[in-house]
């Protein structure tokens, strides 16, 4: 299982990126509030605007190290605004 948390601003990117990774099936939290390192706040506040999104992704192996690798590609492009990858062991999917 991936979990892909990012700032709204990259969302295109972050399409693209799945598409790229074949990657149809997810279920997307459009907002989610949150403090990065090195993003800062995103509150969705006038103090602290914008807002991160989060995808929950069950995936093969496969597919899970191309999104891994998609993922560092935008860290890399889109420093400030914030993106990181959670992988978890998924036991069972019903």
């Amino acid at each position: 299982m991936a979990w892909i948390a990012y700032n709204q601003a990259i969302g295109d990117e972050v399409n693209e990126s799945l598409k790229r990774c074949r990657v149809t099936n997810y279920t997307k939290i459009p907002v989610a509030h949150g403090v990065g390192q090195h993003s800062g706040f995103h509150m969705g506040s006038h103090i602290w605007p914008g807002v991160n999104s989060l995808l929950m992704i069950a995936c093969t192996e496969e597919t899970k190290d191309r999104l891994l690798e998609e993922v560092k590609k935008l860290k890399r492009s889109f420093e400030k605004e914030g993106i990181k990858a959670l992988v978890m062991p998924l036991d069972d999917l019903i």
